[in-house]
C-alpha cells in the first residue's frame, strides 16, 4: 500500500500518528512538497478533489478520505484494537471522531478566512472567519466535556483509539502552524495533550519555514468573538 501525503499537513498527520500507534509498517509514504508545484498534477490524477491523504490499497482502488482510510486500516488490521472492544466504546470513538472532524473543518475555515497564508486565494471574509473561530472553540468545549465522561488517560477512556490520533493531529497542527493554543477552559484536554505529546507517534514533523512565516499568529489577526466554556 502507498499513502500519498504532505507529511506535516492536518489530515495526513492523523494517519501518520495512527500508523505508529497501530504498529503498521506495510504502508509506504509518498510525500509531496507544497513549496514546489501545488496542487501537484499527480495528486489531481489520483483524486478529482486534489486533496491528501490518499491511500492506494494495491488493488487499483484509492481511498481519498482520512476518516475512511482510518476505518479501512482498522478493519484490515484488527489486531491492537483502536476503535473500542464493545458497541458502546466504538460509539464513543466514532462520536469523538465526528467532533475532531468538525474541529478540523472549523480551523480550516478560520484560517482560509483570515490567515495571510491564504490571501492569494482571493478575497477573505473576516466575519466568516470569526464565526469559524467561535465554532472551533465551541467544539473544543464539547470535546472537553466528552473526554470527561469516560474514565482513563485517553480520549475515549482506558485505551488509545483513532480518536486520540485525530485529536492530537488537530491540536498539534493548530498550535504549531497557526499559534492557536488549547484554551484554559479545557483542563482535561490540556492534561491529555501533555501526556500524549510525549508519545513517539506525536513527534513534531518539520514544517516549511515559508508556511510558518505566513500562518503563525492567527488568533491575533482574527480572535474569536466569544470565549466558550464546557
Amino acid at each position: 500500500m502507498k499513502l500519498y501525503q504532505v507529511d506535516w499537513a492536518l489530515y495526513p498527520r492523523r494517519i501518520a500518528i495512527y500508523l505508529v500507534e497501530k504498529g503498521i509498517d506495510s504502508v509506504e509514504p509518498v510525500n509531496f512538497d507544497v513549496m514546489k508545484v501545488w496542487p501537484d498534477p499527480v495528486v489531481k490524477e489520483l483524486s478529482p478533489m486534489g486533496t491528501l491523504p490518499i491511500l492506494d490499497i494495491g488493488t487499483g482502488q484509492m481511498i481519498r478520505s482520512s476518516s475512511a482510510i482510518l476505518g479501512y486500516l482498522e478493519d484490515r488490521f484488527p489486531t491492537l484494537d483502536m476503535i473500542g472492544p464493545t458497541p458502546e466504546a466504538r460509539a464513543r470513538t466514532r462520536e469523538l471522531m465526528e467532533v475532531a472532524d468538525d474541529l478540523s473543518a472549523q480551523l480550516v475555515l478560520w484560517a482560509k478566512g483570515a490567515s495571510p497564508l491564504f490571501t492569494r486565494n482571493g478575497a477573505q471574509d473576516l466575519k466568516a472567519a470569526t464565526t469559524a473561530a467561535n465554532a472551533y472553540h465551541d467544539r473544543l468545549a464539547l470535546m472537553e466535556r466528552l473526554i470527561g465522561e469516560t474514565d482513563g488517560p485517553y480520549a475515549a477512556g482506558p485505551q488509545i483509539t483513532m480518536a486520540d490520533c485525530a485529536l492530537m493531529a488537530i491540536l498539534q497542527f493548530a498550535q504549531q502552524v497557526y499559534s492557536v493554543p488549547i484554551p484554559s477552559f479545557c483542563p482535561r484536554l490540556l492534561a491529555w495533550h501533555e501526556v500524549f505529546s510525549k508519545r513517539p507517534s506525536a513527534a513534531l514533523p518539520t514544517y516549511p519555514k515559508p508556511v510558518l512565516e505566513l500562518s503563525r499568529g492567527l488568533p491575533s489577526i482574527c480572535p474569536p468573538a466569544t470565549v466558550a466554556s464546557p
